[in-house]
Parts: structure tokens; sequence; C-alpha cells
């Protein structure tokens, strides 16, 4: 059964005022009809982005679309997955986009630490082998909390890649913020203008600009 004390637990101060509300005690009961069912990630795990930095903090937001579907894949935090993990081809693809080579691990948490990256999933629960699962669950929930870290914050780098992501634009104040729209790094798109885009040279302009400093991309 999940608990909202046990799935909010460690998430830094300044997020539970725009996390924990009526629309997710909704979530969790509906999550908790469907026990029979693997539901991933793990329940520690589902705000998992929210437990690294306070929100006036938040730098980068990557937005991805669910939780990888196999058991020992979802951590909660978008596109990663846990050291020692192989990994999924479209972190495979970003990595060679970002022309980081010879890396083993899929693990971004560094990327979260070192740069204050939210690696926020627009869904943040699956069932376990079933894509897309949870989207209809999440989808207002992940809507409204995307519109008030935009109304919340100020100079945000929200990097948008396919159509699902890039749907959530509408909900980012473009005269605060800057959105970064891409293709998708699946390998169903990759080939489709992902490869030699150039959006992560873009993406360290923009944060070099922002913030005075360099993204640090080792892992």
């Amino acid at each position: 059964m999940f608990n909202k004390d046990d799935l909010l637990k460690d998430v830094k101060k300044s997020w539970l005022s725009l996390l924990d509300n009526f629309e997710l005690d909704k979530i969790i009961k509906t999550l908790n009809t469907k026990n029979s069912s693997i539901i991933l990630p793990t329940e520690n795990r589902i705000f998992q982005a929210f437990k690294y930095f306070e929100l006036k903090d938040t730098k980068i937001i990557l937005l991805g679309q669910d939780p990888y579907i196999g058991c020992e894949q979802a951590m909660g935090l978008s596109f990663s997955v846990p050291k020692g993990c192989p990994l999924p081809p479209s972190l495979k693809n970003i990595y060679k986009e970002l022309g980081i080579n010879n890396i083993k691990t899929g693990d971004l948490t560094s990327w979260v630490k070192n740069n204050q990256f939210l690696l926020l999933n627009s869904s943040l629960s699956v069932f376990e082998g079933k894509s897309n699962s949870h989207q209809d669950i999440w989808l207002d929930y992940t809507d409204n909390l995307i519109k008030n870290i935009s109304d919340e914050t100020d100079n945000v780098i929200f990097l948008l890649l396919g159509n699902n992501a890039q749907s959530k634009s509408k909900f980012i104040d473009n005269k605060k913020h800057v959105i970064i729209k891409g293709v998708h790094p699946s390998p169903l798109s990759a080939h489709r203008g992902f490869f030699g885009s150039g959006i992560f040279d873009r993406l360290d302009d923009e944060y070099e600009k922002l913030f005075n400093k360099e993204i640090k991309w080792n892992l």
C-alpha cells in the first residue's frame, strides 16, 4: 500500500507545497486500488527527483515521459538508471550526442547534484512492463507542477525532447525561463533530428549565460 509520508520522505522542504496536495491524495488512492500489479519505481523513489536541492535552486528541467518499465531500472529520475543496469537506448543516444564515450553507468545522479538538474517525468509511475500505463493518473498533477515551478522560479532552462515533453511548453512562462525543444533521443526518432542537432551545445551556452559556470557532464 502506498503511503504519503513514505512517498514524500526526504523531499526537500520547499517542494512540499507543490507536491503535497489533494490531487496527490487522489493519486495514492488510485494506486492503492492497483496493488495487485507491480508499480515502478518503488514507493521511496517516486519523488526521488525532489530530494537533492530546493525549488529555488532548480537550474535545468529535463522532462521525460514515464519511468523505465524494467524492475531494476526505474529510479525516479528521468532517463537515469541505477549503477549496474545496462544503458537504455535513449540514454546511449544522449551520451553519443554529448560526445561522452566509454561510460558504463547510466546513473545520472551526479548531473542532478552538480548542476541542479530536475530529471522529471510527466508520469511518476508505471506498471512493470507497460509503457505509458499511468499517464492518465499523473497528467493533471504534473501539468500543474510544471506550471507552479514556472510561476515560482526564475531563469530555469526547460529541455523538452520529443512531442510529449514539448506539449508541456504551454505551462511554462517563456518570458521568465528558457525553453529548448528537440527531437526525442529514442532509437525511433534520434536519426530524424536529434543526432547532430547540437542541442546540448545550446544547453551549455544558455547555462553559462545564466549562471556564469559550465555544466559538469562528468559521471
